[in-house]
């Protein structure tokens, strides 16, 4: 990456246009607008220079903050399919992030997905495939802080307790292979993060574990 904020000339006007944009989108107020801003205008004005950036050898050498903010504004929009998919490439190609985030790719990318899959989870909807690929890096390949590991860790085992309707509940359960491996997400989550709070459905699971072991005895 060059990091100097030298740009060749096409890319230096395009910077200044995406300039006037962003100033643009400052002027919403309500977040349902400027999420509509980014979807109806702002990405199909942008993307396919950020396509046709992404295909030109050489050119990924560059630092290219029109892709930066065209991968977060594909996380704000919903496509987390294009959007772990960019993010991904940002990080291989050392990207720097959006100027309005605070926070580097993985933790940007692990955040947005968590509360994506959290959302999703709770109206009793698959998380899959997207947080199930992000957890993978997270617990393999991105050194983030524990506390977010451990959430993600947490949030894995509690899918695997969730109802039809997304309530956990260990005891309709059935599969003691799936109680156990609910269980060992956790204790890894209580590992890392010595707040998690897992005790309580670690109790559940243990009982329900029981409550089947005497089942299978009878």
């Amino acid at each position: 990456m060059s990091g100097s904020g030298e740009y060749a000339p096409s890319l230096h006007l395009q910077l200044i246009e995406l300039d006037v944009d962003l100033k643009r989108l400052k002027g919403f107020a309500r977040r349902a607008d400027k999420i509509a801003h980014k979807r109806d205008v702002l990405l199909p004005k942008w993307l396919p220079i950020v396509e046709d950036y992404l295909t030109k050898e050489g050119k990924q050498n560059e630092d290219n903050p029109i892709f930066s903010y065209c991968t977060v504004w594909l996380f704000d929009v919903g496509n987390l399919s294009r959007g772990i998919e960019f993010g991904l490439r940002a990080i291989e190609l050392n990207q720097p992030m959006a100027k309005s985030i605070r926070r580097q790719w993985p933790g940007f990318i692990a955040d947005t997905v968590f509360d994506w899959a959290q959302t999703q989870a709770e109206k009793g909807h698959s998380i899959e495939p997207y947080f199930g690929q992000v957890f993978k890096l997270v617990a393999d390949h991105w050194k983030l802080p524990e506390q977010v590991t451990a959430k993600y860790y947490k949030f894995a085992g509690l899918a695997l307790l969730r109802t039809k309707n997304g309530e956990v509940t260990p005891s309709h359960v059935g599969d003691l292979q799936r109680l156990q491996q609910a269980d060992g997400y956790l204790a890894k989550a209580q590992e890392l993060h010595k707040h998690a709070q897992v005790k309580t459905v670690r109790n559940k699971i243990a009982m329900r574990i029981r409550a089947l072991a005497e089942l299978n005895a009878q």
